[in-house]
């Protein structure tokens, strides 16, 4: 039996073991059904980096849960605050 024969459970069940979006790339080459489960969702939400203070980003994952399950990695980056000179015109 192949794996595209699987039942659709099982076969997210294995995409989200797979740890490293450089492993889940190759599969998702290998047919257009696979593609179309990996891509975007479990390659572009793996890992997340940024700033405790993007909100931006923190707010997607809250609005997109299915997105957010498929995060395995977050790499905290030390935000840069900016100054803003109030006496430059």
């Amino acid at each position: 039996m192949s794996l595209i024969n699987l039942p659709l459970e099982l076969i997210h069940k294995i995409i989200e073991n797979i740890a490293k979006p450089s492993d889940l790339f190759p599969l998702a080459l290998t047919c257009k059904s696979l593609s179309n489960l990996i891509i975007p969702d479990y390659i572009d939400y793996r890992l997340i980096q940024c700033s405790p203070a993007d909100t931006p980003v923190w707010q997607h994952l809250i609005e997109h849960p299915h997105l957010s399950r498929n995060v395995k990695t977050i790499r905290i980056i030390p935000g840069v605050q900016k100054q803003i000179d109030i006496n430059s015109n």
